[in-house]
Parts: C-alpha cells; structure tokens; sequence
C-alpha cells in the first residue's frame, strides 16, 4: 500500500459534515500531503540529505534576537531532552525557564521509581541485543530526568564502543555497564568519566586495551583517546600515541566476570616515558591527568556539546564561558552544561530548531509527546531504519549525524520516519519485517473530550501549540482544517467535537498525521 494512501480514503470533494460552504475547500489527500511529506522534497531536503531543510527555515525565520515565552519550554525540554507532551510542558512551565533548568540539571530531586519499575517489568534479558535498546529507549520514553537520559545519549556517541565488538554473547551486558557508569557519571568531572571509560570492559575490548603488553603495547586506545576523546587531530604526535599506549598498558579483563576488568600493576611497563612534555614512569591515571588538563581539551569536548545542543560550527565566543566554567570548575561537566543552558546562544534564534532530531530524538519524541503506552518492543528497529542503532554506532568516531545533522536525512530515512509516525497513529504494521509498533492506539476521543476541543481549529491548535510551539503559519493551520473537515463518506469510527459535529476518525488522525510531517516537525 502507498504509504501516502494509508492516514486517509481517496479525496471526497463535497461539502464537509457541520461546515458552512463557504469553509469548505474539499481538501484532497495529494495537496494535504503537500503540506508536509511532499514539501520537504519541494524544497530539496531529501535529495540534499537534510541540507535544503536547514537552509529553508533559517532563510524563512531569520535569526535575529532570542527566543522567549513559552516557546523557551518547549525548545529547552527538545534541546535537553526528548520533547515533551503537552502537560509535561505546562508542569515546567509553572517553574519558570530558570526553574526548568534547575530542575533538569539537579535530577537527583526528581524520582525516577515509577521508570525503574515499568523497566523492570517489561522483564528483558538484557544478554540479547535487541532487548538492550528496547531498555534504553523506553527508559528515555519514560524518563522523568530527560536531561540525564539525553547526556548519556551524548556520551555515548563520544566515547563510542559497540555490542559488535565486546567479546560476542558472552559480552553483550557490556554495554549495559558502559551505559550505567556514563549515566551515573554524566555531570561529573572529565577526569574521573575518562577514568571510568579506561576501565570500563567494554571499551577495553572494543579498543584493544585488553590486548595490550608491557612488551607489545597496543596503540588503538591511546590513539583514540587523544584523537576522538580528548584533543583533537594535531594536538598531538605519533611518539605520544606510542608512549601512551605504553603508559597505559596493565589492564586484563577478568576471566571470571566478563563484566569486571582488573588493573595489575606487574603487567604495567615500568619505564620511564614522555607524553606530551610530561616524563616520569607514568600509569593510566598520570595519562588521564595530563590530558584533562591539557588547553586543548575544554576546547575540543565543549565544541562537542555545543554541536551536539545548541547549533553547529560555533565560534570561540561561543564556546569561551564553557570552556571558563570546565576550568573554573575543576573539569566538572556539570558546571559545563549549566553554563551551555544558561547561555544567551542556547536561548538564541540562530539554536531555534537548527538541527535535525537524529532517529532516536524523532521516535522518543513522538513517543513522549503523545503519552504513548506501549512495550516499544519494534523501537530497535525503527531507529534503525532511521540511520541509528544504539549501542552500534558505526565506528568509532560515532554517528556523522551527531556532528553535522543533516546527515540523518536521505530519502530511505524520511521514508522511515514516514512509516513510524503512520504505524504509531493507525496502528499498523511497519518495517520491512512488518512488525507492530506494540503501543496502545490513541484514544482521540478521550483528548477531544478531556481538553474540550469544540473545533477543527482547536484539535489544530491543541496540537501544534506543544509539537510545534504554536509556531504553526496561519496558511498552514487553514490547509490542516480544511483537510480535517472535508467530507469523508467510507465506513469507520468517528471522534464527537465538542460543536456536537462528528468527523471521520481516519480524518482525525490524518490530521495529526500532517502535522507531525511537517519540514518544522523534523527540526530540534
């Protein structure tokens, strides 16, 4: 079947049931879907791999000044989280923007029992793959700390391993130690999260550290450690890649629990060496310390957060008041991420929806925005689809989307996000293999009757003022009506306005199904 068919039946072009004939367009499926799916490739976004989308919505909605309102809300809990549903974004906006960030940084004030315990009865085992990122992502759908989740999601882009390389089956929950200590250490200081990574079994098999010797070192880990962890390319020569690797020779993972490494000091090269202008019999803490303090570092690690939640290719006034609070702070990330969500440039029109949401920001958002109830057992599947599969980045340098987010686009991904958003409204079968999206359908007449919707206009704008932050054009808005009250004579269930008017459920969740393909639906 067209995906295109599936939210709606073939045009109807009479006048629409309980509308006046002078508010009647007869809006037919193609130009609706000119709206949204068909726009973005109007304007090019999918040939030029998201490219053109970007372009269009800074050429239509400058950037000048900074952003304010309640808009603020809705851009903070999409930036440092997920999106959010329309009540999770009245509950912090009665904190107040300040406020809001206070609560998400300080998460320790906010419990997280009710996650840990839908977690814990989807009953997964956590040994198989597929079960590992339906845990994470719906601990992401459920979290009440987003920030954290969305940090750890960071980090793990950043100091990349991968369920491929970790020892085979025997080594899977791996990852699921890696994934707990960089949550648990998400706002601590770098030192002690590039302490914990060196230890981690994990990153010690995908990296090699668990092959290295006194008498063979392996450079692997040394390398990457400078190069994508640390400082950066031309930070550093090949005479340090080779005595760090030395310096950090020592680790073996444990042949009793795959899930432990230990460090043995006799396995450690005991000679004296010099890395990057420090020389002594230097172990992995000495390494770790030389590079945590190294100038280059704040840089290098603050131009990646600022990427990542703000905007791409920020100035060295950009990144200056985070690089001051790393340094100020003694290295603390927390005091980083305070000083990045403080920043004029987070609450900037220039940050305003200037990046793509990767797969897993499109599908947790939705998932979060419409309160969905589910297992989200297909979740796996349909990030992958979209071009990203948790705890398999594709190498080790992490996902290209991350760094330059119009990567995330193509026609195969739009494609898939199509499909998502169709199989989470309808209910239908999705992906390749056909499996359901394993969520309870939405029960629009509950939201019709629990937000006293009494018009198409109403739906519209219930919808948009928390997809979208109300930022939904006028001639948009009439389209998106129009499309919902054109008449629709098939069989089906229908959802009762409040005006006592009934309209086709299939109309009604077209409707939504419109929105959430807009071009400004696709941006974070």
């Amino acid at each position: 079947m067209d995906l295109y068919e599936q939210p709606t039946q073939p045009d109807r072009r009479s006048e629409s049931q309980g509308a006046s004939p002078s508010s009647t367009r007869g809006m037919s499926r193609r130009k609706a879907l000119g709206l949204g799916a068909a726009s973005l490739v109007g304007i090019g976004a999918v040939g030029a791999g998201g490219v053109a989308l970007e372009r269009w919505w800074q050429e239509s909605h400058g950037q000048q000044g900074a952003i304010g309102g309640d808009i603020k809300i809705g851009h903070l809990l999409r930036k440092a989280g997920f999106g959010a549903s329309a009540s999770e974004i009245q509950s912090y906006a009665g904190l107040g923007f300040e406020g809001a960030i206070d609560r998400l940084l300080n998460y320790q004030q906010v419990s997280e029992e009710a996650t840990e315990q839908r977690l814990s009865q989807l009953q997964l085992d956590m040994s198989k793959p597929a079960e590992m990122q339906q845990w994470w992502l719906m601990r992401m759908a459920w979290t009440q700390r987003p920030l954290l989740e969305k940090m750890t999601l960071f980090w793990h882009g950043v100091l990349v391993s991968s369920y491929r390389k970790v020892g085979g089956a025997r080594g899977y929950e791996r990852m699921i130690v890696q994934n707990k200590f960089l949550r648990e250490h998400a706002f601590d200081t770098y030192d002690n999260i590039l302490l914990g990574i060196t230890a981690d079994p994990a990153m010690q098999f995908y990296l090699d550290l668990n092959k290295s010797t006194s008498q063979h070192p392996n450079e692997n880990y040394a390398r990457e450690l400078m190069e994508l962890f640390t400082l950066g390319l031309g930070n550093y020569s090949q005479q340090d890649v080779f005595n760090g690797a030395a310096a950090l020779t020592g680790w073996r993972l444990s042949k009793q629990d795959p899930l432990k490494s230990t460090y043995v000091p006799s396995a450690h090269t005991n000679l004296q060496t010099t890395f990057l202008g420090h020389t002594g019999k230097l172990d992995y803490k000495n390494i770790v310390d030389i590079l945590a303090n190294h100038p280059a570092l704040p840089w290098f690690i603050c131009r990646k957060l600022f990427t990542f939640f703000i905007y791409e290719n920020p100035s060295k006034d950009d990144l200056q008041p985070l690089v001051d609070a790393y340094n100020q702070s003694k290295h603390n990330m927390g005091a980083v991420m305070k000083a990045l969500l403080h920043s004029p440039q987070f609450s900037s029109s220039q940050a305003y929806r200037s990046r793509l949401k990767s797969p897993v920001e499109f599908t947790i958002g939705a998932y979060r925005a419409l309160e969905l109830q589910g297992t989200g057992k297909a979740l796996p599947a349909i990030t992958l689809n979209m071009g990203q599969e948790i705890f398999n980045p594709p190498n080790v340098a992490g996902w290209p989307g991350d760094k330059v987010s119009t990567a995330w686009l193509n026609s195969g991904t739009w494609m898939a996000r199509l499909n998502y958003i169709n199989g989470l409204l309808l209910g239908q079968k999705v992906g390749k293999k056909g499996t359901t999206l394993g969520q309870q359908p939405l029960d629009f007449q509950h939201i019709v009757d629990s937000q006293k919707i009494s018009s198409p206009e109403q739906f519209v704008t219930y919808f948009a003022n928390f997809l979208l932050d109300g930022n939904l054009p006028a001639e948009r808005k009439t389209v998106l009506v129009d499309y919902l009250i054109t008449r629709d004579t098939s069989r089906g269930a229908s959802v009762k306005f409040g005006n006592g008017t009934s309209y086709p459920l299939n109309r009604v969740r077209g409707t939504l199904y419109l929105l959430m393909t807009l071009p400004e639906y696709q941006l974070n």
